[in-house]
């Protein structure tokens, strides 16, 4: 077990209070920014009116097809182009000023070369403009010091006149149903027909980018499968608002019912808890593409634990444990927008509903064996149908067909009966949480011939029911399932992912409403640990470590610290042999590879020998301090767990446990939490790990005592939160779980 290590600066080198999640301690890093509510969005997601500061007629570079686009599309305000080159642009009168426009302006959108940004913010700062859309590059995503100086002098006249701003460096912004689309991307210039379907079912799509092109991608990509999609944002360097402040404000609006996040970084860390802990609330998804899994960014760290927990794997226990769904492209994403967006809201969202057995209907026994297989390699279930519903289902399907779950009623019964029926009876049994058609969508006759019973089945549905494709669906299939709120996949895989997406953010909601608040730990406890900290030095060693964790109630085995061979037999012989011996020096923090640590000595001559061995080893060691050798009574053996805290430069102390033992960096089988958990929180990460059965029970061993490695894990996080800006890293290392009822 290594020390708790004391923090005396960022882990970067720099000085300063350290991060901190659920606001237990300062935030390191860039300055930190208001946490107060986000202000009205309205001026820039709904403006009443816009000056296009820039605008040109010429429709063969970015400002005039920006121009042409908002007007084209029917933009219901007034729009004032702004060009001291033109009289008038599309009909339309030009001022060569802002100062110029006779009327209030909600929105301004900047599209001019970047050096005259500033002062063209600052005068819409002083003629009023509530709001800005900066289209504009070269600043600070710019190499050298000219871009830094001009985001610089754009965040302060942001702060200076209180303005929305969208960007720099963004492809604008976009309400498709009002509509108002500020943006020169093509994919709306040259968009068929409305661009929100007519007719629309489900909830409607918000997107959020700091990407431009991936923004309105999103909507490319969507608008074959007939989705209505509300806002479109363009985020850019992000001088002004931030993806998570037009999140908070949408969650408000109503508009949004699931949201598409593409973020490289999150810019303020703390807001991602209060953001998604709202968004939950409401029962809005977010689905989340973050860049940067590598490994790169990971720190150099003193313990196991540090150099477990990169910090994707912290964003990744941020993300679960409020809900976020993280998805690896844009066509995961969709799928799963698409399920949230038309499946009925008690398949996601409302306590109890389990949403992992899945009914498979089919006319084809290939599709279906083939999506029963990719539904199982995705945590999804198969189950045997029962008695009532098989009896049912075979009255209606020829003899060579099969009521057992997949339910192949054969293509005769598709044409006879049709698929709503057979939808129907599935939706009543008592084992069936979703219902998945696999099917040919290549044409729309089948769907054509059902499509009134399969509206009635649907709009009375309080289980998903899905179609999935084997072949390219058309357009036509496609329009007519999503007409009657029925979802149109043409990806096995994506509809897996989709289906598992649900099911989870159902299981969360259900943590989520049923977490409790973890016992207070006694003010006297916390202060006598905060003591020891202060007068311990930057590395604790195993010893002081146990000495200030046992005032949370952390256990710990029999075991004494003596400084000479003659204490260390005496001690052994109290103890009772077989004992271990360990170096006790904040500088020796692997004491395996130092050759410090001596393991089962069963007699006063052992534990002589091994004293002076690894005493001699440690003197070796440069610079390295000796505290002692703690002989320590042997454990029973068990499994071998490894239990830490490591504390990310984004979100502050997080929890990690996983498969211990020396093996604990090569397998890599950890989860990692924030420190803000209860008991069925830490429940639900054992069970994600690959080795969970170890703790279960394996090959006639016993369940391990699960709940006192529960309770261990409750303590350590509210030791870690407690202590944020004290404690960088606490290592426990191995920690061994005996039998159920044996404790730890």
């Amino acid at each position: 077990m290594s020390g708790t290590r004391r923090d005396t600066e960022d882990r970067h080198g720099s000085a300063g209070p350290v991060p901190s999640a659920g606001g237990l301690g300062a935030m390191s890093g860039p300055p930190v920014r208001s946490m107060t509510k986000t202000p009205d969005l309205t001026p820039l997601l709904a403006p009443r009116s816009i000056a296009v500061i820039g605008a040109s007629p010429d429709r063969e570079i970015i400002r005039g097809r920006l121009m042409h686009v908002l007007m084209a599309r029917g933009f219901p305000g007034p729009v004032y182009p702004i060009t001291r080159s033109h009289a008038e642009i599309h009909g339309v009168k030009a001022y060569a000023s802002i100062d110029d426009v006779p009327e209030p302006v909600d929105l301004a959108i900047v599209v001019i070369p970047a050096a005259g940004v500033p002062d063209a913010l600052e005068a819409c700062g002083r003629r009023g403009v509530k709001a800005a859309a900066i289209i504009s590059s070269g600043f600070a995503e710019e190499r050298g010091d000219a871009g830094a100086e001009r985001q610089a002098r754009l965040r302060d006249v942001i702060a200076r006149y209180g303005l929305l701003v969208a960007g720099p460096n963004c492809e604008g912004v976009a309400n498709l149903p009002m509509p108002m689309i500020g943006t020169f991307t093509p994919v709306l210039e040259h968009a068929d027909g409305p661009l929100v379907p007519e007719g629309a079912h489900g909830r409607s799509l918000a997107v959020i980018s700091q990407s431009g092109g991936i923004a309105f991608a999103y909507f490319n990509r969507g608008r074959p499968r007939q989705l209505a999609f509300s806002y479109i944002v363009s985020t850019g360097n992000e001088a002004g608002l931030e993806a998570l402040d037009y999140v908070d404000w949408m969650l408000d609006d109503g508009t949004s019912g699931v949201f598409l996040l593409y973020v490289e970084t999150i810019r303020t860390p703390a807001k991602l808890a209060r953001v998604a802990e709202r968004a939950a609330a409401h029962g809005k998804p977010l689905i989340v593409a973050k860049m940067g899994r590598s490994a790169a960014g990971r720190r150099a760290a003193v313990s196991h634990t540090a150099a477990l927990a990169g910090a994707d794997q912290a964003y990744d226990a941020m993300f679960r444990h409020h809900g976020v769904i993280r998805a690896d492209d844009m066509d995961e994403m969709l799928d799963v927008a698409t399920a949230f967006s038309l499946c009925p809201p008690a398949a996601h969202g409302r306590a109890g509903a389990r949403g992992r057995r899945i009914a498979l209907l089919s006319a084809s026994g290939g599709g279906a064996v083939w999506m029963a297989d990719i539904l199982s390699a995705h945590g999804l279930e198969v189950p045997s149908l029962d008695e009532a519903t098989r009896r049912e289902i075979d009255t209606l399907i020829p003899a060579y067909g099969a009521s057992e779950n997949p339910v192949d009623v054969t293509a005769q019964a598709i044409r006879q009966v049709g698929y709503a029926r057979i939808i129907d009876i599935l939706l009543k049994s008592p084992v069936v949480d979703a219902v998945v058609v696999v099917g040919s969508l290549a044409f729309e006759g089948a769907i054509q011939r059902d499509i009134e019973p399969l509206k009635r089945v649907a709009a009375t549905a309080t289980k998903p029911i899905v179609f999935c494709a084997y072949t390219l669906a058309s357009a036509q299939a496609t329009a007519l399932l999503t007409s009657a709120g029925l979802p149109a996949f043409t990806s096995m895989p994506g509809c897996a992912k989709a289906l598992r997406a649900l099911a989870g953010y159902a299981e969360f909601q259900e943590r989520r409403t049923s977490r409790r608040t973890p016992a207070t730990v006694p003010d006297l406890a916390r202060t006598d640990a905060a003591k020891r900290l202060a007068a311990a030095g930057a590395t604790l060693t195993e010893h002081e470590a146990k000495d200030v964790l046992a005032t949370y109630g952390l256990p710990r085995p029999a075991e004494e610290l003596v400084s000479d061979e003659a204490a260390a037999v005496a001690a052994a012989r109290r103890i009772g042999h077989p004992v271990a011996l360990k170096v006790q020096s904040p500088e020796i923090a692997h004491k395996t590879e130092a050759g410090v640590l001596a393991l089962r000595l069963d007699s006063d001559t052992a534990v002589r020998d091994a004293y002076r061995r690894i005493v001699e080893r440690a003197g070796a060691v440069p610079r390295a301090t000796i505290r002692g050798v703690l002989v320590q009574k042997m454990a029973e053996p068990g499994r071998e767990m490894i239990v830490g805290v490591s504390r990310d430069l984004d979100f502050g102390p997080m929890l990690m446990v996983g498969l211990g033992g020396i093996h604990a960096e090569v397998l890599r089988d950890v989860v990692l939490l924030p420190v803000t958990i209860d008991a069925a929180d830490v429940r639900a990460a054992l069970d994600r790990l690959r080795g969970a059965a170890i703790l279960r029970g394996v090959r006639g061993e016993g369940p391990a005592d699960v709940e006192a490695l529960v309770d261990l894990l409750v303590r350590v996080a509210r030791f870690a939160a407690d202590h944020a800006e004290t404690v960088s890293e606490i290592d426990l290392n191995p920690v061994i779980v005996h039998a159920a009822g044996r404790g730890i």
